[in-house]
């Protein structure tokens, strides 16, 4: 009898124990968790503030860009996530009319960087856009079957 009002009061501490400690430490983990600025890679989502970096890599990968080309593609992709995040963060404008907005920045971005490539470049950034609007239009439509 003994033995079960002590486990009894034992199993009471030992929660209770347990639960102060929980408790005390969630607001460590919360300041631990929360980052005190933006992410070094930024946000994987579309449009997020990471894409830059992620774009600009895979830019110099698959179109072999010089240093030079780097620093200048660097420099157009951070000025279009900019101007990107000013229009999310407009809430004067609608949804509606925010896409074609986006997509007039992401052209003029395009334009710019397809005047740093050279000839050969070119044809190859010219049919990377060309297999991303693709995926796009393919994404749009679900999965649907081809018309027969």
């Amino acid at each position: 009898m003994k033995f079960t009002q002590l486990r009894g009061k034992f199993g009471r501490i030992a929660i209770a124990a347990l639960c102060a400690g929980v408790l005390c430490g969630v607001p460590a983990w919360s300041q631990d968790a929360a980052p005190s600025g933006p992410p070094a890679g930024g946000p994987r989502g579309p449009g997020g503030p990471g894409m830059e970096k992620h774009e600009l890599d895979m830019l110099t990968q698959k179109l072999s860009l010089t240093s030079d080309q780097q620093t200048q593609v660097k420099a157009i992709l951070d000025d279009q996530g900019k101007q990107m995040q000013a229009l999310r963060e407009d809430t004067s404008t609608s949804r509606e009319e925010k896409r074609p907005k986006m997509m007039a920045i992401r052209k003029s971005s395009q334009d710019k960087i397809r005047a740093t490539l050279t000839d050969d470049q070119k044809t190859k950034y010219d049919a990377m856009i060309a297999e991303m609007q693709q995926r796009m239009q393919n994404r749009g439509q679900g999965s649907q079957p081809p018309p027969q």
